[in-house]
């Protein structure tokens, strides 16, 4: 993939210092490291160390391109919650099947601004079902919260001012991974990107 555009970085608040970082790491490029760390560690630390999710990302809300993940460790988040561009078979109406090109990215922009895309919503290529959006009040925001799962697993989504906040859990990595905690740990951590200007 190709580098960032340079509205994707005029766009973000700049409440806090940051250096900039743009390295090409498969399989998507990365931008903005933290002082203390890169999103990748932000995102584990809110995410996944306390054992609620099983991955996490962040994406730009302007375009939905995805720009950190976690687990670090060996990239996995990368291997859970992004996906090439890839083909799928989707029931038609008439219950045959189509071949139809999927863009996660933009399945998962259309969804978190309130829509249901028309093939699904997929994610690290396996599709999701969208099962309940609520308005949510964090601090002194009101955001959507939108859950979705399949089977044994799930997923959140929380637009934040400029952010996508995307939350992962599957039950069979632990008893604290469920629906609930998950949606809990995203809130908490939506709250701290919007405190902090996101």
């Amino acid at each position: 993939q190709g580098f960032a555009s340079a509205s994707a970085f005029a766009a973000r608040p700049l409440s806090l210092s940051f250096s900039v970082c743009l390295c090409v790491c498969p399989p998507q490029v990365r931008a903005m490291a933290e002082e203390e760390g890169s999103w990748d560690q932000t995102i584990q630390e809110w995410l996944i160390d306390e054992g609620y999710c099983c991955a996490g990302a962040l994406a730009y809300l302007e375009s939905g391109e995805m720009y950190a993940a976690a687990p670090v460790a060996d990239e996995a988040g990368w291997g859970m919650v992004y996906k090439e561009d890839h083909e799928e078979d989707i029931m038609q109406d008439d219950m045959s099947t189509k071949k139809v090109t999927i863009n996660e990215q933009s399945a998962i922009l259309e969804t978190a601004k309130g829509g249901r895309p028309a093939n699904g919503l997929w994610v690290g290529g396996a599709k999701y079902t969208i099962t309940q959006t609520t308005d949510e009040t964090i601090g002194d925001s009101d955001v959507k919260c939108i859950m979705a799962n399949r089977p044994k697993q799930g997923l959140c989504i929380i637009p934040t001012t400029s952010q996508l906040v995307l939350a992962m859990y599957n039950e069979e990595k632990g008893a604290t991974q469920n629906a609930g905690n998950c949606k809990k740990t995203a809130l908490a951590f939506a709250e701290y990107l919007i405190g902090a200007g996101y």
